[in-house]
C-alpha cells in the first residue's frame, strides 16, 4: 500500500512534547499510533483538548482500533455483529452519540430553567473556552454564516466593494459579500488543494477590491501565507472561511480574521446552527462584538459603537451544550484523522494505479470530508458512484453540486456568465465525497474501501 504524507514547515511554534490538539499534533499522532509508538506528551489545559488528554495520560492503548475500549467504532450503530448494512454518507441519527445527546438535553434543561435563553453567562464561558484553544479572540455567533457577514463588515466591506473568492464552496460564502451590499468576484483555485490560487487570486484585483475572502474547503487549509503576501501588495483585507476547519493549525494566523461554523454537520457540531468569529487584533475584536449585537458596546447596554449591527449572538442554551461536548473536540478530530490516514493507506493502490486521485495525509487539514477524484472524468465518476450505491451499498455525496457561477439565476448571469475557471471546473466534474463522519464505524470503512477497490478496476460500460 502507498501512504501519501506531507509536513508542514517547522515554525518553532510548536514543542515536539506538547500536544494542543491542532490539526499538526493530531497529525503527528496518528502517525506514532499507526506505527505503534505513543511517545509521552504534555497536554494543554484547553477545555476542547480534555477527553484526548486523558487518553493520553495513562490510557493510549485506546488510541488504537485494535483495542478492545478504542475510541473508535466497530460496528454500525444498533448493527449485530456480521450483519451487513447500506454505509450512509452522513446519517443524521448518528450526529451526536447517545453519551452526547444526554449532555446537550441536560445543558439545555439547566439554561430552560434559568430563564436565560437568549444572552446569558453560557455565551461568555463558551467564547472564552473557545479563545483559550484557538489562542485567538472569539465572539460566538448564531451561525457561520453570520459570523461571515460580521467579519466582512468589521475589516471594511462595504456597498460596491469587490470581495474575491472561490466557485467551489458552500452559497454561504458569497452570500455573506453580498449581504454585506459588496461584489463577490471570482478567482481559480489551486487543483491539489481545492482551495484559492494566491496567482489567480492577484490577477483578479481591481480598484474596487476590498477582501479576499479563502475557503478551507473540506477542511483543508488554503495557502494563507501566500494569500496574505498577495493580499498586502495590494492593500487587501483577508477574512478566512474556516468553517470546515476547526483546529486546524494555522487558521486566523494569516489572516484579519476567520470564520468557525458549529453546524450539526461539521466536525464539532451543535444541536442547531452557530459559529464564532476569530481575531489576533483587539480593536478589531470590539467591533466584532458590537457589529453581532446590534452595534452596541461589549457590556454595556443599548449604547451603540457602530451604526449598524446584526442580532446574530449564539444564544445561551447553544452555547450551554457547546459547552458540554466542548472537551471532546480533539478527540473527534484525531479520530478523524485517523480514518483519514486508513482511507489513503487503503485505497493507496487505487492512487498508483491512476485509478482514483486521493487526498494526500496532509498536517494542516480537519478531515471534514474525504473527497477523492475521478481522472476518467464525469461519466467514470457517475460508473464509480452508481456502483459503489447498488453493488457495495456505500452512499457517496457531492460538495458542492453546481459552482457559483453555473448557478442559473439573474444575479449570476450578470456577475458570472464570463467567469474562466479551468482548474476549478476540471475539480468539479472529477471530484466526490465518501463517508467520513465522527461515528464512521472501522466495518463502514473497510466497506468503503472494498467497494471502492471493486468499483474501480470494474471494465466501463461500451
Amino acid at each position: 500500500m502507498t501512504t501519501m504524507t506531507q509536513d508542514l514547515p517547522d515554525t518553532g511554534a510548536i514543542r515536539d512534547d506538547v500536544l494542543t490538539g491542532d490539526s499538526r499534533g493530531l497529525h503527528r499522532l496518528v502517525l506514532e499510533v499507526r506505527g505503534g509508538t505513543v511517545p509521552v506528551y504534555t497536554s494543554s489545559g484547553s477545555v476542547a483538548h480534555r477527553e484526548l488528554a486523558g487518553l493520553l495520560d495513562g490510557h493510549t492503548e485506546r488510541l488504537d482500533p485494535s483495542a478492545p475500549d478504542s475510541v473508535f467504532h466497530r460496528e454500525e450503530d444498533g448493527a449485530l455483529p456480521g450483519e451487513r448494512r447500506p454505509v450512509p454518507f452522513l446519517p443524521k441519527s448518528r450526529l451526536l452519540t447517545p453519551a452526547e445527546q444526554r449532555i446537550a438535553a441536560e445543558c439545555f434543561a439547566r439554561t430552560l430553567a434559568t430563564g436565560e435563553l437568549t444572552s446569558g453567562p453560557e455565551v461568555a464561558t463558551f467564547e472564552a473556552a473557545l479563545a483559550d484553544f484557538t489562542g485567538l479572540r472569539t465572539t460566538a455567533t448564531s451561525s457561520g454564516t453570520d459570523g461571515l457577514i460580521i467579519a466582512l463588515r468589521s475589516v471594511g466591506v462595504e456597498p460596491g466593494d469587490e470581495v474575491i473568492i472561490p466557485a467551489n464552496s458552500f452559497a454561504a460564502t458569497e452570500n455573506a459579500v453580498l449581504a454585506c451590499g459588496a461584489v463577490p468576484v471570482l478567482a481559480d483555485v489551486e487543483p491539489d488543494r481545492h482551495t484559492l490560487d494566491p496567482v489567480s487570486a492577484g490577477a483578479a484585483v481591481t480598484s474596487r477590491t476590498k477582501a479576499v475572502l479563502p475557503v478551507h474547503l473540506y477542511g483543508r487549509l488554503a495557502d494563507m501565507a501566500a494569500l496574505r503576501r498577495t493580499a498586502d501588495a495590494h492593500g487587501l483585507r483577508v477574512v478566512e472561511d474556516a468553517c470546515q476547519a476547526i483546529g486546524v493549525t494555522g487558521v486566523g494566523r494569516h489572516s484579519d480574521a476567520a470564520v468557525l461554523s458549529f453546524n450539526p454537520y461539521k466536525n464539532f457540531g451543535l444541536t442547531g446552527k452557530a459559529g464564532a468569529v476569530l481575531t489576533g487584533d483587539d480593536e478589531l475584536a470590539e467591533r466584532v462584538a458590537a457589529i453581532a449585537y446590534h452595534g452596541f458596546r461589549p457590556d454595556t447596554k443599548n449604547v451603540k459603537a457602530e451604526p449598524w449591527g446584526l442580532n446574530a449572538k449564539i444564544d445561551n442554551p447553544i452555547a450551554a451544550v457547546a459547552m458540554g461536548l466542548l472537551p471532546g473536540l480533539t478527540l473527534k478530530n484525531y479520530r478523524r484523522a485517523y480514518l483519514a490516514e486508513r482511507y489513503v493507506t487503503g485505497l493507496g493502490e487505487l492512487h498508483a494505479a491512476g485509478l482514483l486521485t486521493l487526498p494526500s495525509f496532509t498536517p494542516d487539514h480537519a478531515w471534514h470530508l474525504f473527497t477523492v477524484r475521478v481522472p476518467g472524468g464525469p461519466a467514470e465518476r457517475e460508473r464509480i458512484r452508481a456502483h459503489l450505491r447498488e453493488e457495495g451499498g456505500v452512499e457517496t455525496d457531492i460538495y458542492y453540486p453546481v459552482l457559483t457561477h453555473r448557478q442559473q439565476t439573474p444575479l449570476h448571469e450578470a456577475h458570472f456568465s464570463h467567469s474562466r475557471l479551468p482548474h476549478t471546473e476540471r475539480l468539479h466534474t472529477t471530484a466526490f465525497q465518501i463517508p467520513l463522519h465522527n461515528q464512521l464505524s472501522l466495518t463502514e470503512q473497510d466497506r468503503v474501501i472494498e467497494a471502492l477497490h471493486a468499483a474501480a478496476v470494474r471494465p466501463a460500460t461500451r
